[in-house]
Protein backbone atom coordinates (compact mmCIF):
# COMPACT_ATOMS: atom_id res chain seq x y z
CA UNK A 1 0.00 0.00 0.00
CA UNK A 2 0.97 3.61 -0.51
CA UNK A 3 0.30 6.85 1.35
CA UNK A 4 0.48 9.98 -0.80
CA UNK A 5 0.60 13.65 0.17
CA UNK A 6 0.95 16.93 -1.66
CA UNK A 7 1.56 20.45 -0.44
CA UNK A 8 -0.24 23.04 -2.56
CA UNK A 9 -0.98 26.72 -2.96
CA UNK A 10 -4.75 26.22 -2.92
CA UNK A 11 -7.69 23.90 -2.35
CA UNK A 12 -8.78 23.57 -5.97
CA UNK A 13 -7.84 20.70 -8.28
CA UNK A 14 -5.96 23.28 -10.40
CA UNK A 15 -3.79 24.46 -7.49
CA UNK A 16 -0.02 24.74 -7.80
CA UNK A 17 1.64 21.63 -6.38
CA UNK A 18 4.61 22.65 -4.27
CA UNK A 19 5.78 19.17 -3.36
CA UNK A 20 4.75 15.53 -3.51
CA UNK A 21 5.63 12.69 -1.18
CA UNK A 22 4.74 9.03 -1.00
CA UNK A 23 5.65 6.06 1.13
CA UNK A 24 5.10 2.38 0.53
CA UNK A 25 4.22 0.05 3.37
CA UNK A 26 3.35 -3.60 3.69
CA UNK A 27 0.91 -4.07 6.58
CA UNK A 28 1.57 -7.83 6.59
CA UNK A 29 5.33 -7.33 7.02
CA UNK A 30 4.75 -4.44 9.44
CA UNK A 31 6.98 -1.86 7.78
CA UNK A 32 8.90 0.27 10.30
CA UNK A 33 8.92 4.08 10.25
CA UNK A 34 12.69 3.97 9.66
CA UNK A 35 12.17 1.84 6.52
CA UNK A 36 9.53 4.26 5.28
CA UNK A 37 11.76 7.33 5.85
CA UNK A 38 14.65 5.57 4.11
CA UNK A 39 12.58 4.61 1.04
CA UNK A 40 10.21 7.59 0.85
CA UNK A 41 9.63 9.51 -2.34
CA UNK A 42 9.84 13.30 -2.24
CA UNK A 43 10.06 15.91 -4.97
CA UNK A 44 9.67 19.67 -4.96
CA UNK A 45 8.10 21.22 -8.05
CA UNK A 46 8.75 24.58 -9.68
CA UNK A 47 5.77 26.70 -8.63
CA UNK A 48 6.52 29.63 -10.93
CA UNK A 49 6.66 27.33 -13.97
CA UNK A 50 3.26 25.90 -13.05
CA UNK A 51 1.69 29.36 -12.72
CA UNK A 52 3.16 30.77 -15.94
CA UNK A 53 3.19 27.79 -18.29
CA UNK A 54 0.32 25.64 -16.96
CA UNK A 55 -1.91 28.37 -15.51
CA UNK A 56 -2.10 26.58 -12.15
CA UNK A 57 -3.83 28.57 -9.41
CA UNK A 58 -2.92 30.00 -6.01
CA UNK A 59 -5.09 31.42 -3.24
CA UNK A 60 -4.37 34.19 -0.78
CA UNK A 61 -5.55 32.04 2.12
CA UNK A 62 -3.00 29.36 1.22
CA UNK A 63 -0.20 31.93 1.09
CA UNK A 64 -1.31 33.23 4.50
CA UNK A 65 -1.36 29.65 5.85
CA UNK A 66 2.18 29.01 4.57
CA UNK A 67 3.42 32.21 6.25
CA UNK A 68 2.44 30.68 9.63
CA UNK A 69 4.34 27.38 9.15
CA UNK A 70 7.69 26.54 10.71
CA UNK A 71 10.82 27.46 8.77
CA UNK A 72 12.00 23.91 7.98
CA UNK A 73 8.61 23.05 6.45
CA UNK A 74 8.65 26.27 4.40
CA UNK A 75 12.16 25.47 3.13
CA UNK A 76 11.21 21.89 2.27
CA UNK A 77 8.03 22.65 0.33
CA UNK A 78 7.26 26.37 -0.03
CA UNK A 79 10.38 28.42 -0.73
CA UNK A 80 11.74 28.21 -4.30
CA UNK A 81 15.06 26.38 -4.70
CA UNK A 82 17.47 25.77 -7.57
CA UNK A 83 16.73 22.04 -7.64
CA UNK A 84 12.94 22.42 -8.01
CA UNK A 85 11.81 20.40 -11.04
CA UNK A 86 9.12 20.81 -13.66
CA UNK A 87 5.91 18.83 -13.15
CA UNK A 88 6.84 16.54 -16.06
CA UNK A 89 10.16 15.62 -14.44
CA UNK A 90 8.57 15.26 -11.00
CA UNK A 91 5.83 12.95 -12.28
CA UNK A 92 8.34 10.78 -14.14
CA UNK A 93 10.46 10.54 -10.97
CA UNK A 94 7.34 9.55 -9.05
CA UNK A 95 6.31 6.94 -11.61
CA UNK A 96 9.81 5.41 -11.59
CA UNK A 97 9.84 5.29 -7.78
CA UNK A 98 6.38 3.65 -7.61
CA UNK A 99 7.35 0.94 -10.11
CA UNK A 100 9.94 -0.50 -7.74
CA UNK A 101 7.18 -1.92 -5.54
CA UNK A 102 5.13 -5.05 -6.20
CA UNK A 103 1.76 -4.90 -7.95
CA UNK A 104 1.77 -1.16 -8.55
CA UNK A 105 -1.44 -1.58 -10.53
CA UNK A 106 -3.48 -2.97 -7.65
CA UNK A 107 -2.12 -1.56 -4.39
CA UNK A 108 -4.33 0.91 -2.57
CA UNK A 109 -3.22 4.52 -2.36
CA UNK A 110 -4.20 6.28 0.84
CA UNK A 111 -4.50 10.07 1.10
CA UNK A 112 -5.94 12.38 3.73
CA UNK A 113 -9.14 13.45 1.98
CA UNK A 114 -9.52 13.82 -1.76
CA UNK A 115 -7.57 17.00 -2.59
CA UNK A 116 -4.28 15.12 -3.05
CA UNK A 117 -5.82 12.79 -5.64
CA UNK A 118 -7.70 15.57 -7.43
CA UNK A 119 -4.66 17.85 -7.69
CA UNK A 120 -2.47 15.00 -8.95
CA UNK A 121 -5.13 13.83 -11.44
CA UNK A 122 -5.61 17.40 -12.68
CA UNK A 123 -1.86 17.87 -13.20
CA UNK A 124 -1.53 14.55 -15.04
CA UNK A 125 -4.48 15.42 -17.27
CA UNK A 126 -3.13 18.93 -17.98
CA UNK A 127 0.19 17.40 -19.06
CA UNK A 128 -1.46 14.60 -21.04
CA UNK A 129 0.31 11.82 -19.15
CA UNK A 130 -1.08 8.56 -17.81
CA UNK A 131 -1.88 8.57 -14.10
CA UNK A 132 0.70 7.10 -11.77
CA UNK A 133 -2.20 5.59 -9.79
CA UNK A 134 -5.56 4.81 -11.42
CA UNK A 135 -8.55 6.63 -9.87
CA UNK A 136 -10.17 3.51 -8.37
CA UNK A 137 -7.18 2.71 -6.16
CA UNK A 138 -7.50 5.77 -3.90
CA UNK A 139 -8.74 5.47 -0.30
CA UNK A 140 -9.29 8.10 2.41
CA UNK A 141 -7.07 7.79 5.51
CA UNK A 142 -9.61 9.48 7.79
CA UNK A 143 -12.40 7.08 6.88
CA UNK A 144 -10.04 4.12 7.25
CA UNK A 145 -8.90 5.23 10.70
CA UNK A 146 -12.42 6.00 11.88
CA UNK A 147 -13.48 2.51 10.81
CA UNK A 148 -10.40 0.66 12.10
CA UNK A 149 -9.93 2.44 15.42
CA UNK A 150 -13.25 4.04 16.32
CA UNK A 151 -11.75 7.50 15.89
CA UNK A 152 -14.15 10.31 15.14
CA UNK A 153 -11.62 12.74 13.68
CA UNK A 154 -9.36 10.64 11.42
CA UNK A 155 -6.49 10.47 13.91
CA UNK A 156 -5.46 7.99 16.58
CA UNK A 157 -2.55 7.11 18.83
CA UNK A 158 0.13 4.78 17.46
CA UNK A 159 1.30 1.70 19.36
CA UNK A 160 4.78 1.01 17.97
CA UNK A 161 7.90 0.64 20.13
CA UNK A 162 9.96 3.83 20.19
CA UNK A 163 7.61 5.81 17.93
CA UNK A 164 6.20 9.05 19.27
CA UNK A 165 4.46 11.18 16.66
CA UNK A 166 5.03 14.29 18.80
CA UNK A 167 8.80 13.70 18.67
CA UNK A 168 9.30 12.06 15.28
CA UNK A 169 6.83 13.84 12.99
CA UNK A 170 6.91 17.42 11.72
CA UNK A 171 3.42 18.51 10.73
CA UNK A 172 3.07 19.53 7.09
CA UNK A 173 6.34 17.89 6.10
CA UNK A 174 4.81 15.73 3.35
CA UNK A 175 7.04 12.71 3.99
CA UNK A 176 6.33 12.84 7.72
CA UNK A 177 2.60 13.26 7.04
CA UNK A 178 2.66 10.11 4.87
CA UNK A 179 4.57 8.15 7.52
CA UNK A 180 2.22 9.19 10.31
CA UNK A 181 -0.80 8.13 8.27
CA UNK A 182 0.81 4.76 7.45
CA UNK A 183 1.74 4.23 11.11
CA UNK A 184 -1.82 4.99 12.22
CA UNK A 185 -3.25 2.61 9.61
CA UNK A 186 -0.91 -0.20 10.70
CA UNK A 187 -0.54 0.41 14.43
CA UNK A 188 -3.50 2.59 15.35
CA UNK A 189 -4.87 2.18 18.84
CA UNK A 190 -8.58 1.38 19.05
CA UNK A 191 -10.72 3.59 21.27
Amino acid sequence: MYVFDVETLGKESSAVILSMACVYFDPVKETSPTEMWKNAFFVKLDAEDQMKRLNRSITRSSLEWWAKQCENVKVKSFKPAEDDVTPEVGLEMFRTWAKQYPDTKGEWVWARGNLDQLVLDSMEEKLGVDPVFHYNRWRDVRTGLDFLTGSDNGYCEVDYPGFDSHLHITKHDPVDDCILDAMMLMYGVKK
